[in-house]
């Protein structure tokens, strides 16, 4: 029989389970729920009961709940980053991603490097939840290790339960289990590898009667629209990440635009018609506020062609078990890769760093690895390895940009935003086309003053990818800066149509508003950003300044109070708050605002 013929005539299995039923239903049950609320019900106040209950609410589905519970812990415990992050997931399962980000960024602030990291990887220009095609939806499957915690994602390619994932997401592992979009778990079978020159592998498995995807016939051209579904962060719903073909596949691995997050490895890359046309194998690793994850790798049309024509050939198919022993056969099927993927899933990170060193001494010159133990080592807060592992990528590979962008964020973390600018431009000068080390450039270039070429580079940004809400509000900062008031305003208010939920484009608005005494327009702008970003000291600040404007001082005053505690070494709260404790007659409070900012100063060597 000609499979691969049969794989491409049918473009979709029609096989549903039922268009009515509720597809990816939530994995976690009513127990640590129950266990919470007993623990609320002794001390309402207590910040690991609240904490307890958001999460088990997200966990149970209950996202809207979560959330609300999510903040009602951050009334009593405003600086804790695990209570950012639970707020953050329970967001993105809502499809609040502008949100989503806000909090994860929030929580990098407190201290977070993960969720620092995760919230530059999360681009809601370009990313989606719950706006999925049914059929593709049906056809997706998540990946899961032997204790239900999801690794990775894939699709089913067959009615009878054969799935597509990556290779480097089962690798080294005695047993697979895949879940459906019914909730439904099968344990892998059997695994053909192909000749173990691709990250890419089949599985079969029990399962019956399931609605698939297809392969395409051939490779797509650059420029052709792409997207790619899975399963980042083990979440409970399939997150949609957009782009296009970067440069044509070459030695089995296409280049593509499509922002990749942990979790996502093995998802199916589709065309506009819902046909595969690769699998998601390695995205970047962006950290920090100058990496940029518009690039990413899939395993190629062709190699999964070549992959698919093993299956029938006798002894194409392995027991599971087989998987520890392939670990020699390819990077892919080694296990320290799939290690990797963990360290952001599991947060393993000393494991994780161990089993990705062992794995460079195999191959040194991979410059993906290299990358891969910095973050685990940075994970760790060690970051002059992390920065050694980076800078020796950047000698394996002196013409790829990604090494450049992740010590630009490695940099950073540890204050030195000279260096760290001088590696996101090499990055720049390296891939010019690239939209988001132009929005980082930009936003580096304007947080140091270097507003005119701040400027220029936001202008680009917002040329390469002119939908992108975080363009337009850093072109809004830079010529705010550069005292373009009206065009100032203009970016921002394009900002908020582009991505109405985005609270920094709220924030920007609000600030240009400010800038150009607007305060009634200001303090509905600022309302709408402490709306969607509560734990953002800049909604609060900006929302204050609105106030005073309108000589309401004793309104500006508790929120210029919430802001400082939010954020304590904004020197310009302490500054608002200052002024506004002398207009309200209170010369003491006013004289301990003062001194702060003299702290501040004396603190960072005066400005």
């Amino acid at each position: 029989m000609n499979y691969r013929f049969l794989f491409a005539l049918i473009f979709l299995g029609s096989a549903s389970l039922g268009q009515d039923s509720k597809l990816w239903p939530p994995r976690g049950n009513s127990r640590p729920l129950i266990a919470a609320s007993q623990a609320l019900w002794w001390n309402k106040n207590d910040p690991e009961a609240r904490k307890l209950k958001a999460r088990a609410l997200d966990f149970a589905g209950r996202y809207a709940e979560a959330e609300k519970a999510a903040r009602d812990a951050l009334l009593v415990a405003p600086q804790d980053p695990e209570v950012q992050r639970i707020l953050g997931r329970s967001l993105l399962h809502q499809g609040k991603l502008s949100q989503a980000k806000t909090a994860l960024e929030r929580a990098g602030q407190l201290g977070d490097s993960l969720s620092r990291s995760l919230a530059t990887m999360l681009r809601p220009d370009r990313m989606s939840v719950g706006d999925l095609d049914s059929k593709i939806s049906r056809a997706l499957v998540q990946i899961q290790d032997d204790q239900g915690r999801g690794i990775g994602s894939g699709c089913w390619v067959s009615r009878e339960g054969m799935v597509l994932t990556a290779a480097h997401v089962v690798a080294g592992r005695k047993k697979v289990l895949i879940r459906n979009a019914y909730g439904k778990v099968f344990p892998a079978q059997s695994i053909c590898p192909g000749d173990f020159s691709a990250d890419a592998v089949l599985i079969k498995t029990e399962a019956k009667d399931q609605d698939f995807l297809v392969l395409a016939s051939q490779e797509p051209e650059i420029g052709q629209l792409l997207v790619i579904s899975g399963f980042p962060l083990s979440i409970d719903l399939p997150l949609t990440s957009r782009g296009k073909v970067r440069a044509k596949a070459k030695e089995g691995i296409l280049s593509t635009t499509v922002p990749l997050m942990p979790g996502q490895s093995g998802s199916p890359v589709l065309g506009p018609q819902g046909q595969i046309f690769g699998i998601a194998s390695r995205g970047s690793l962006a950290i920090l506020g100058g990496g940029a994850p518009s690039r990413s790798e899939a395993v190629s049309t062709t190699a999964l062609i070549r992959l698919w024509d093993e299956a029938p050939k006798p002894g194409a198919f392995a027991d599971v078990r087989f998987l520890s022993k392939w670990t020699g056969k390819n990077t892919f099927f080694d296990p320290a890769v799939s290690s990797a993927e963990q360290t952001v899933l599991q947060q393993d990170y000393a494991e994780s760093e161990e089993a990705v060193s062992e794995v460079i001494e195999k191959h040194p010159d991979d410059a993906g690895l290299l990358l891969r133990r910095a973050m685990t080592r940075l994970a760790q807060r060690n970051f002059s390895g992390a920065e050694s592992d980076a800078r020796l990528a950047i000698l394996k590979e002196p013409r790829n940009p990604e090494p450049h962008r992740f010590l630009c964020g490695i940099l950073l973390g540890t204050q030195r935003a000279e260096e760290a600018i001088r590696e996101i431009e090499k990055a720049y000068q390296l891939d010019p086309e690239d939209t988001d080390t132009a929005e980082g450039l930009g936003e580096l270039l304007l947080s140091s003053a270097q507003y005119e070429k701040a400027l220029a580079t936001a202008e680009d940004a917002v040329r390469l990818n002119p939908q992108s809400s975080r363009g337009w509000s850093i072109l809004s900062g830079a010529r705010l800066a550069t005292g373009h008031l009206m065009e100032a305003r203009e970016a921002a208010e394009t900002a908020t149509r582009k991505a109405p939920e985005d609270p920094r484009a709220w924030i920007q608005l609000a600030a240009s508003l400010n800038a150009s005494h607007d305060y009634t327009m200001a303090l509905s702008a600022a309302e709408q950003a402490t709306h969607l970003a509560p734990g953002d000291s800049r909604a609060w600040l900006n929302l204050a300044t609105a106030y005073a404007g309108l000589d309401r001082f004793a309104e500006a005053l508790p929120h210029t109070e919430h802001a400082t505690q939010l954020e304590p070494e904004n020197r310009a709260g302490w500054n608002l708050l200052a002024a506004l404790y002398r207009e309200l007659g209170r010369a003491s409070e006013a004289n301990a605002a003062s001194a702060q900012v003299q702290a501040l100063d004396a603190a960072s060597g005066g400005r």
